[in-house]
């Protein structure tokens, strides 16, 4: 019989130093983050979860956000959380501007069900994101892609993601990697710049859009959606309309 290990966590808040920071657009960076006394990721997690982070300082009353990571379990000698400046955000906005290298960070984690659970999940993995929100399925397919087919991960893993324009285009040149991966199909659409000459749809990800780009999988696919919330109630509606049982239909959201 194969025994099984418990994942690491650790209680409470834990300090995290940041460790280096990439600047992934005009308005986008990613933070590394490891823990201050170890060093290295102080916890196992599941590709697609969630750290909560603690500021005391920057308000009058202590606030709190959730970031998603971005990083995977395979990147075991860090985590990573890529945050968005946002309109009137204020702890996204803070994090842009205050954190850099050297910087300690609360968080408590991992938490979240926002997952591809092998038991649970069809084979084929399908995911819409728009934004930051496609931060968790970076995740996942860091984590996914090298191993499709193997016990534990999916068959084959579609994603449409939706950018303003190219300037915007959050991890790009990792997407476009991913793209030569067999299995993996990675579709982008820009929303406010017309680029179909360079292989980008055009416009927002819409009933017309989605049955293109999902045609002939709802039978074989869990549907997971991360973003604005029209767009993600949009997408469950529409899967729905085409069969797909409501446990196969997930939207995940997180704070600014």
């Amino acid at each position: 019989m194969q025994e099984t290990t418990a994942p690491r966590r650790k209680k409470g808040w834990m300090n995290l130093k940041v460790t280096e920071v990439i600047e992934e657009t005009w308005d986008t960076k990613t933070f590394f983050l490891v823990d201050e006394e170890d060093g290295g990721c102080p916890f196992d997690y599941i590709a697609g979860q969630y750290l909560t982070f603690r500021f005391d300082d920057i308000a009058e009353r202590p606030v709190a956000r959730s970031y998603t990571m971005s990083s995977s379990p395979c990147q075991t000698r860090c985590v990573g959380v890529t945050i968005k400046r946002v309109e009137k955000g204020l702890v996204s906005n803070w994090l842009c501007d205050n954190a850099k290298v050297g910087s300690v960070l609360k968080a408590r984690g991992p938490i979240g069900k926002f997952v591809y659970d092998a038991s649970l999940c069809r084979p084929h993995l399908v995911m819409l994101g728009a934004g930051s929100g496609v931060t968790p399925f970076i995740s996942m397919l860091r984590e996914y892609a090298p191993k499709l087919g193997q016990p534990g991960s999916p068959q084959k893993m579609t994603l449409l993601v939706a950018y303003r324009s190219k300037a915007d285009l959050i991890c790009w040149k990792e997407l476009q990697a991913l793209r030569t991966v067999p299995g993996v199909r990675i579709v982008c659409t820009l929303t406010r710049e017309d680029a179909r000459a360079e292989g980008f749809l055009h416009g927002r990800p819409d009933e017309k859009m989605m049955s293109e780009v999902f045609a002939g999988i709802y039978d074989e696919a869990s549907f997971l959606t991360c973003g604005p919330e029209v767009m993600m109630q949009s997408m469950i509606e529409f899967v729905k309309t085409q069969g797909v049982p409501a446990e196969h239909a997930m939207m995940e959201s997180f704070g600014n």
